[in-house]
């Protein structure tokens, strides 16, 4: 009988700022000698998974930081309460409080996108130019949602910046992107950590970081608006809990005090990726031995 060969898939999930922990699981990965043979991303671990696939190297994706450091559009947090919006800009101040009148309840946001996303189109031609997915040293897949058919889509051949501005689409706030007559959307409205594309691309043993925020408590909700974001955020948060089961080991670094829109503590995030890499490197490691124990000997020793 053959044995299967062992093939190690990282998935990396959604999170805006906070996917910036990607970067330091993957320095902690890679100085244990963890191999990879296959990654799939969703949203910001799709831009930060394809240009590690694209070069396998840390300095490359450590650039992504700061990149998305230097753009304005991000600086944007709908929160409705009105503490935290005393030191926003007026254009954020004048935001909440049309979305807080519950104008998008009556239809009212006539418009497709907030933000044209010239600034993040930019910054993904930047990072992998004209590449396309042959290019890459480690086998790729981004993930997408269709709003045409309600499917998840996998995207794994083509050029890398359709596939990464696809995934990385935030449904109202930047464009929709068409492509193979798709309308394409962030991939983290049908697939948080794309697990299960890793597993359906021949990973046998998956690797899943997730940097989505956690649920916590609440009592009081002021408005329907409020109520309407909790209720997708519990549905989201469930989601999530059965995906992450499905992996072999599950990272989940502690960034859920960062906003997705606040990419001004990027030392922050990457640190905390590296701090629960490095938790569960033994986990990580001992599942592997137990296996395919002579990778282990091969790998570790």
């Amino acid at each position: 009988m053959v044995k299967e060969k062992l093939k190690i898939g990282l998935a990396l999930g959604g999170g805006g700022a906070r996917g910036l922990a990607h970067i330091g699981v993957l320095k902690v990965l890679e100085r244990e000698n963890i191999p990879i043979d296959l990654i799939t991303g969703t949203s910001m671990g799709a831009i930060i998974g394809g240009v590690y696939a694209l070069k396998k190297d840390i300095s490359a994706i450590g650039k992504i930081a700061e990149k998305y450091s230097k753009i304005s559009e991000f600086s944007i947090d709908l929160s409705f309460s009105e503490k935290e919006r005393k030191d926003k800009p007026l254009f954020l101040k004048r935001m909440s409080d049309f979305l807080k009148r519950g104008y998008i309840l009556n239809l009212e946001l006539r418009r497709q996108y907030i933000n044209d996303g010239e600034g993040v189109k930019k910054i993904i031609k930047d990072l992998v130019d004209d590449r396309a997915f042959t290019d890459t040293k480690i086998p790729f897949a981004a993930v997408a949602a269709d709003l045409v058919s309600g499917k998840k889509v996998i995207i794994r051949k083509g050029k890398l910046f359709d596939a990464l501005l696809a995934s990385t689409s935030i449904p109202g706030m930047f464009p929709p992107v068409i492509l193979d007559k798709k309308i394409l959307v962030d991939g983290g409205i049908v697939d948080v950590v794309p697990i299960e594309t890793a597993k359906s691309l021949g990973a046998n043993f998956v690797i899943a970081v997730s940097v989505s925020q956690t649920i916590k408590k609440r009592a009081e909700f002021n408005n329907a608006v409020e109520i309407l974001f909790r209720s997708d955020s519990i549905t989201s948060a469930e989601l999530r809990k059965l995906q992450l089961s499905f992996a072999d080991v599950a990272i989940s670094p502690k960034v859920g005090r960062f906003h997705w829109s606040d990419f001004s503590k990027p030392e922050q995030c990457i640190r905390e990726g590296e701090i629960a890499a490095q938790n569960a490197i033994s986990e990580i490691k001992e599942k592997l031995k137990r296996v395919k124990p002579s990778w282990w000997k091969r790998l570790f020793q």
